[in-house]
């Protein structure tokens, strides 16, 4: 038996030590491979703003169904048990009569309807209605500002992987450049300072690359951000940065479209109508108010005799009426006027801030235009540039000065072209978005 338990705790530790064979090898995840529609689709799916303003739409239709209910008939059941003891009974005849606690049980039902409340009620459901509507408007401007995000991001996710390419691409050359500078040194053409001041241009360009691989982390943890996803979970961009056209390029047309269809405006225009009725609401603070109320039960002093013999019953109209509330009411209007004019003027600056917004990104998109242009033409300049230099380093006609120069021209030319493609790509989103067309 101590044998065998030997071999037992041997073969556990040989199995503890071993630890691999015995472990399953979990799957490495692979990336989403995401377009930029993709991307968009699922930001409205998953986007934690979206979510929220979604949850405030069903809290509105919550508050409807709350509203509503004052129109309806209520019914109620009360049931009561009360003792009592009364010693004006001792001033009856003398003390003939001795007081003594008395038991009563009582049980019935209840109805309460409003019969007229000079429009409260009415104007309640319908502002609750109105301010649903509101949501509905505010959801879509969510919407809207979470799509434009998402385009933002996903075109700095691809300068991010383009500006890679570049480094990558500049740190290739001056490893080519050191390899020549090595020949010609071992060909004694040049000194050894040519060979470490070409090493010292590879050292210097190993940071670039370092850099622009970890913006391209920062690009992909915003991106996920977006998409309520783990912010180093992998993912994979599927896109080029271009230059579609813009459907839209006269500023007039621009505005009178983000005027038709901009969902913060619309959702002005609903507050406007909920503090129309907000002052209707307060106006009608003081009127009357008339209500039903039925009750229908039994009633007696001892528990076993609650019986259909000893009903009780009664039908009543009742009016309420404030007549004077000590200015209640007429603070309750000045703050719905004051509503009124905040949200005619919040709607006034919207259109002012929607106008300015669409000048700011049509600016932007003829800037980019611009800058691609000639970026574009400097590519073609710099790159021949870079071949000349090389070539006449390489015979000896040339200094590695010119090399550097050329190469740091093109590493220029590069990365303006792409930043302005990505500038070019946001400014037109914006245009899209301030018309509600993305």
């Amino acid at each position: 038996m101590k044998r065998w338990t030997v071999w037992a705790a041997a073969g556990f530790v040989w199995i503890a030590a071993a630890g691999g064979p015995v472990r399953a090898q979990e799957p490495a995840q692979s990336p989403l491979r995401l377009d930029l529609p993709g991307a968009v689709s699922l930001a409205l799916e998953r986007n934690h703003e979206v979510l929220r303003a979604r949850e405030r739409i069903r809290q509105l239709e919550g508050r409807i169904t709350e509203v509503k209910s004052q129109a309806y008939p209520r019914l109620g059941l009360e049931a009561a048990y009360r003792r009592s003891y009364d010693e004006s009974f001792l001033d009856l005849f003398d003390g003939f009569i001795p007081p003594e606690e008395v038991d009563f049980y009582s049980l019935k039902g209840t109805l309460d309807q409003i019969l007229f409340s000079w429009g409260r009620v009415s104007t309640a459901i319908e502002i609750a209605r109105v301010a649903r509507e509101q949501a509905r408007w505010q959801q879509e401007a969510v919407e809207r500002d979470v799509k434009l995000q998402v385009h933002e991001a996903f075109y700095d996710l691809l300068l991010a992987q383009r500006l890679v390419e570049v480094a990558e691409e500049t740190l290739a050359q001056k490893k080519r450049h050191l390899d020549v500078a090595r020949k010609r040194f071992q060909a004694g053409v040049v000194n050894e300072f040519e060979v470490v001041r070409a090493r010292v241009a590879v050292a210097n360009a190993r940071p670039p690359v370092i850099q622009a691989r970890n913006r391209v982390r920062q690009a992909v943890a915003k991106l996920n951000n977006l998409l309520a996803r783990p912010q180093d979970a992998p993912l994979e961009p599927q896109g080029e940065l271009d230059q579609p056209p813009l459907p839209v390029r006269d500023l007039s047309a621009v505005i009178e479209r983000a005027w038709e269809r901009r969902p913060e405006l619309q959702a002005l225009v609903q507050a406007r109508d909920l503090a129309q009725k907000n002052l209707t609401l307060a106006r009608a603070e003081d009127k009357p108010t008339v209500g039903l109320r039925a009750e229908y039960g039994f009633a007696t002093q001892e528990w076993d005799r609650l019986d259909f013999r000893r009903e009780q019953w009664s039908v009543g109209v009742q009016m309420t009426w404030p007549f004077f509330d000590s200015g209640k009411t007429r603070g309750k209007i000045a703050q719905a006027r004051s509503q009124l004019r905040d949200v005619q003027i919040a709607l006034d600056q919207t259109r002012q801030g929607i106008a300015l917004e669409a000048k700011v990104a049509l600016d932007a998109v003829e800037e980019a235009e611009k800058i691609i242009e000639a970026a574009g033409q400097n590519i073609e300049q710099a790159r021949r540039a870079l071949e000349l230099a090389e070539a006449s380093y390489r015979y000896g006609v040339g200094t590695a000065l010119d090399v550097t120069d050329a190469e740091l021209g093109l590493t220029a030319a590069r990365t303006d072209h792409a930043r302005a493609l990505r500038d070019y790509l946001v400014a037109r989103a914006r245009v899209l978005a301030v018309m509600n067309d993305l």
